[in-house]
């Protein structure tokens, strides 16, 4: 099979044209990597963190080593139910990859474990109560599925007065009627 040969100047255009899109490449990843490179914005959990390098190395991704140094097993310790506290000990001790259960760069209101229970109330009520988890808001009963109580604490009286009955028990799948973007309505 014979190919015709390139027009004159095509392999100087297309060395130049090779060039400049690895230079913005080198330039975009210099000045604004999370722009170029980002998949998605962060959770509320992580939207503090300042740069990609104190979870991912660069060509491998989120490091294990990385989440530990923040997430220690004495903070899970503190501030978890026993049994979620013991899990993570027992997955920091062998090495585990956090991202097999947790997922980031889905927004900010994105839940970030996976299989975890979803809110039904959609995850615009964490930005409406100021809250950060159902707990703030609900008692679970002790096995998935026995049972939630609703708390009486000023997170619930505020969301209880503020819709002036429309939060009341049982109307809350209608809420995107009046919230479709996670904000009050005007």
């Amino acid at each position: 099979m014979r190919f015709l040969p390139l027009p004159g100047g095509a392999l100087s255009a297309v060395t130049m044209a090779t060039i400049a899109l690895l230079g913005g490449l080198v330039w975009g990843t210099w000045k604004h990597p999370e722009a170029l490179w980002a998949p998605g914005d962060l959770s509320r959990y992580h939207a503090d963190i300042p740069d990609c390098g104190r979870c991912h190395a660069p060509f491998q991704g989120p490091i294990a080593a990385r989440c530990i140094a923040c997430h220690t097993a004495d903070r899970f310790a503190a501030g978890a139910k026993p049994a979620v506290s013991a899990a993570h000990r027992r997955w920091i001790e062998t090495g585990q990859a956090c991202f097999h259960c947790h997922t980031e760069h889905r927004g900010a209101l994105a839940q970030i474990t996976v299989g975890a229970l979803v809110n039904p109330h959609g995850e615009f009520v964490f930005r409406a109560t100021g809250t950060h988890s159902c707990g703030a808001c609900h008692e679970f009963g002790p096995e998935r599925g026995s049972g939630t109580r609703l708390l009486d604490n000023a997170p619930v009286r505020r969301l209880l007065e503020q819709g002036k009955g429309a939060h009341g028990r049982g109307r809350m799948a209608r809420c995107l009627s009046c919230h479709s973007d996670g904000t009050a309505p005007p």
